[in-house]
């Protein structure tokens, strides 16, 4: 006479029975760190924007660290950094320029220049470069309309790009099986 294998009582991954309590999952990530946001921003944007590191100061406002913060979070996502062109008080002076982070955008005619930061994976991982982690799109402005620049992004950016992607896979070069 043979005897059924009982199973003993199924455990989680630490050895507990499922009922004897909660068991603390750790995130995914740790929190992000927005001083290293700033810092990165601090790095970027002078050579992408022409921006002074003095007239950056007007983008670490009072809610910089909420925005950046929900934004490292979120699903996805993008953030913007737009540059605005400040009234000048004579025809002699210099042009100069403040800065804003938004989630969303609006148009003005101050808007000399808006730099979108999109998001690649979930949330921002802080132990990993946050080059790796980020899409820069540059979204011009000045005397440029949005056309002139979606259609500069588009045929002479994204369009040359996956071109040489599709020829790739057509001459049987490794490439990326999505498609």
């Amino acid at each position: 006479m043979s005897t059924a294998s009982i199973s003993p009582t199924p455990t989680n991954s630490n050895g507990t029975l499922p009922h004897d309590g909660t068991v603390d999952t750790p995130s995914p990530h740790p929190a992000f760190d927005v001083s290293l946001f700033r810092s990165y921003l601090l790095a970027l944007l002078p050579p992408v924007l022409g921006a002074s590191p003095e007239e950056l100061f007007s983008l670490f406002d009072d809610e910089f660290e909420e925005k950046v913060t929900r934004f490292s979070a979120d699903g996805g996502g993008v953030i913007y950094i737009v540059k605005m062109k400040e009234e000048s008080e004579g025809e002699d002076a210099p042009p100069r320029h403040h800065y804003q982070l938004a989630s969303q955008l609006t148009y003005s005619p101050s808007n000399a220049m808006a730099l979108a930061l999109i998001k690649r994976g979930h949330a921002l991982d802080p132990t990993a470069p946050l080059a790796t982690q980020l899409h820069i799109l540059n979204l011009f402005g000045g005397d440029e309309t949005p056309y002139e620049s979606l259609h500069a992004v588009v045929s002479c950016g994204v369009k040359p790009w996956f071109d040489a992607f599709v020829g790739a896979r057509g001459s049987g070069k490794e490439g990326d099986t999505k498609m």
